[in-house]
């Protein structure tokens, strides 16, 4: 499941609500006053079982004593819309409905049931678990499977994702912006998928990647001889399986394309263990030395050759990991110096640079990192300061070879 189609599901669950709301923004306060001053009787069973289980309903237009439960004309259109009981009411959408609950009896709806499908199943649920008065738990089915979310932080928005089911955590919200971050495509534990600067696009699918199958798909699969080749490989294989998924190819073809994804994957991932080789420059001298700090996540980026930081493109960004040291992302290699003033152009490592990847940065060490426009810059963190959970603070010295 891409990363658009996961976040789908979000509209999905929150469409129930607009549709609640869209009805009748004074729902809560109608179904309470309809319920005092009589409504429309009728006969509503609850079957959501939990969200999982359809129901059938059934009404009609007697009226009903004060306080008795029973249907509600709430929007004036002479037809019953609303029906409400004890810790229990209902919205009739175009035929289907919207399962409201009071689970623990304390005056405040805590569950919201959705049939989005129409064919009476309660195929989406909308919990909270807690009972905060904050969603905490999402469960949706989407074509057959179903999925689960949840809000770790209590902000309301979820969190992490089980997308297929398997009772294993496969996709990350890292900035609480209901937008997904991360995914693990091949549900194997590690995501294989990042949108390290939060722009709603994964950074490996960014450039310009073309939807063709990979040129390598001889019998005898040869990993390609640089990590640049090799990544594009990775990205060409899977969205070829993307593509042939969406065009309902062959099951044939689908398991043809995504045994070439999983070659070009292992490929690109060996290519990313032994490091990227490079032919480091003969000559030159480091310039002048300049100090900036860095914070998530307003000031996470820095260009190099400019000195702006928190922009949306630059060479390194720091980021905002759940952990106790800095991380940053950037194409960098360690060296064993621990001198800003004292590198020098020989130092510039040919090899073991990071690609793009993320990891845990040594306080006091020096770094090599290979530009975005082919120069190299040699940089040191200084100090490091934990904010928040996942947030940090670090302030750096670097300078650039000219």
């Amino acid at each position: 499941m891409g990363k658009f189609t996961a976040f789908l599901l979000i509209l999905l669950i929150l469409g129930g609500l607009y549709y609640i709301y869209n009805k009748n923004p004074d729902l809560i306060k109608d179904i309470i006053d309809d319920t005092n001053n009589g409504g429309s009787s009728g006969q509503l069973s609850d079957n959501t079982g939990g969200g999982s289980n359809g129901g059938s309903f059934s009404s009609d237009n007697g009226g009903t004593a004060s306080g008795e439960s029973g249907w509600s004309d709430t929007d004036g259109d002479g037809a019953p819309d609303i029906y409400v009981s004890t810790g229990f009411g209902a919205v009739s959408i175009n035929g289907s409905y919207i399962i409201t609950k009071d689970r623990n009896e304390d005056g405040v709806i805590d569950a919201i049931y959705l049939d989005t499908t129409g064919d009476g199943d309660f195929d989406t649920s909308y919990l909270d678990e807690d009972y905060n008065g904050k969603t905490d738990t999402w469960i949706t089915a989407f074509n057959g499977v179903k999925s689960y979310a949840w809000d770790l932080s209590g902000d309301g928005i979820p969190d992490v994702y089980d997308t297929n089911g398997d009772g294993k955590v496969d996709a990350w919200d890292l900035n609480s912006d209901g937008v997904i971050d991360e995914k693990d495509v091949d549900y194997d534990g590690t995501p294989d998928l990042h949108d390290y600067d939060f722009d709603g696009i994964f950074d490996e699918f960014e450039g310009g990647a073309n939807i063709v199958p990979p040129e390598n798909t001889s019998e005898s699969f040869t990993c390609p001889p640089s990590q640049e080749e090799a990544y594009e490989l990775f990205v060409q294989a899977y969205n070829n399986v993307t593509s042939l998924m969406g065009s309902n190819a062959s099951q044939e073809e689908q398991e043809e394309a995504y045994a070439k994804y999983l070659e070009a994957k292992a490929c690109y991932e060996s290519s990313l263990n032994s490091g990227t080789s490079i032919s480091p420059p003969k000559e030159g001298t480091f310039g002048e030395i300049y100090e900036v700090t860095l914070s998530t996540p307003t000031a996470m980026m820095l260009d190099f050759s400019t000195g702006d930081v928190g922009g949306e493109d630059g060479d390194i960004m720091l980021e905002p990991w759940c952990v106790d040291y800095p991380a940053i992302l950037g194409n960098y290699a360690e060296t064993n110096l621990i001198s800003l003033e004292d590198v020098t152009v020989e130092d510039i490592p040919s090899s073991g640079y990071t690609n793009e990847d993320a990891m845990e940065i040594k306080i006091g060490y020096v770094y090599i990192n290979r530009n975005s426009d082919g120069s190299y810059t040699a940089f040191v963190v200084v100090t490091h300061e934990k904010i928040g959970e996942c947030d940090h603070k670090v302030t750096l010295r670097y300078r650039t070879l000219g």
